[in-house]
């Protein structure tokens, strides 16, 4: 039985060329491929792919808020995250939200397949490069310089330090002069960043960062 395998990436050609280097293994197909986050989630409730190749900067929906969607949805579809960034934080955030692998997108077609035959397997791969920048932010981390909030706007600050008060969302959005809407932006936004889903969780972490 062949991996089942879908390919995700804002870049048409990227998509295309990640998609190419999956079937030349004669055990993988791709059963499809989309360019934003939308569409993303609707070919994978679609298709039901084996495995996922998701790039890790999409339009429409960010990458992280997918990975949380499918976790909730399919956590069976395993999903291998590429990216051409090495931010660690962005790293650590996509393993929070259930990746079970990331690779430069620099990584050759072969270590992309063997990648993907591997989250499949149920393993998890992270390139080696990658690994040293998310040890050595997590020992930052450990000295205090924390993880997230320097990458909070003004305003994502504020609407969380209301998070904390206990303000719901349309009591935030009249306190700020915002849509509704523009608030449930800034709040997904902030659970990207922090690596937190839960309103609870983002409370705690402002109580002690914002």
């Amino acid at each position: 039985m062949r991996i089942r395998a879908a390919v995700v990436d804002g870049f048409p050609l990227m998509c295309a060329a990640v998609a190419a280097a999956l079937t030349q293994d004669p055990g993988m197909e791709v059963v499809g491929t989309a360019t934003d986050g939308t569409a993303a989630l609707d070919l994978v409730r679609a298709m039901l792919p084996n495995v996922l190749v998701l790039d890790l900067n999409l339009p429409a929906m960010g990458s992280i808020v997918m990975l949380e969607q499918l976790r909730s949805e399919l956590p069976e579809v395993r999903t291998l995250v590429l990216t051409a960034s090495q931010n660690p934080e962005r790293i650590r955030q996509a393993f929070a939200a259930g990746a079970a692998g990331c690779l430069c997108k620099s990584s050759s077609a072969e270590e992309i397949r063997q990648a993907a035959i591997t989250v499949h397997g149920g393993g998890s791969v992270i390139a080696p490069d990658m690994a040293a920048y998310v040890l050595r932010a997590y020992a930052d981390s450990a000295h205090g310089e924390g993880w997230g909030h320097s990458a909070l706007t003004d305003r994502e600050q504020r609407v969380i330090r209301l998070v904390a008060q206990g303000h719901t969302d349309r009591e935030i959005a009249d306190a700020l002069f915002l849509c509704r809407r523009t608030v449930q932006n800034h709040l997904a936004s902030i659970r990207e960043k922090t690596g937190l889903r839960r309103r609870v969780e983002l409370a705690r972490w402002a109580s002690e960062h914002a």
